[in-house]
């Protein structure tokens, strides 16, 4: 019985690896036949034509710090300019929401927008992350600012330029 049983296993793995070595040779063929129709064209990366990042440290009421990243990235030749903007803060209320709200100086009817929001995990870690962001990153006049959703307390903010040299912190109000 014992010896039938394995006749029986050395005849089904002598099937697949029949089975196998069809499947590889086939795959070999195939390869080689597409090889021959389509020209191997060599990849190059795209790489952003112009770009730039500033950090920013935001003091907040408890003697913690939010950190504020924003980069500025031109992916190509007379593209505008795609602003991010990253926000980490490791001491916020755990569970409490967080909004990024971001305006310009100036101008008869300026009004403030939300650019991104996020919750903080239950360690107080708080990330928010906000993609091309309708500002230029190199304009003096616009202000990003972190702000408490639960009663809209103004944890600090950046006026403008987000990215080079001028940049100003607040702490409550843009300067503006």
């Amino acid at each position: 019985m014992v010896l039938l049983a394995s006749l029986g296993a050395v005849s089904y793995l002598a099937l697949l690896v029949t089975r196998q070595d069809d499947t590889i040779r086939g795959l070999r063929a195939g390869l080689r036949s597409a090889g021959h129709r389509a020209p191997v064209t060599e990849m190059k990366p795209v790489l952003p034509v112009d770009s730039g990042s500033a950090w920013f440290t935001l003091r907040d009421a408890d003697g913690g710090s939010i950190s504020v990243v924003a980069a500025a990235v031109r992916p190509g030749p007379g593209s505008a300019a795609l602003t991010w903007l990253f926000v980490n803060d490791q001491h916020a209320d755990p569970g409490a929401r967080y909004g990024l709200l971001e305006g310009t100086c100036g101008g008869q009817f300026v009004t403030a927008s939300d650019l991104a929001d996020g919750t903080a995990d239950q360690a107080g870690n708080l990330t928010i992350v906000a993609p091309n962001v309708p500002v230029s990153a190199q304009a003096s006049d616009v202000w990003v600012l972190v702000y408490r959703s639960e009663d809209g307390e103004t944890l600090g903010g950046i006026q403008g330029p987000l990215i080079g040299t001028g940049a100003r912190t607040f702490r409550t109000t843009p300067p503006c």
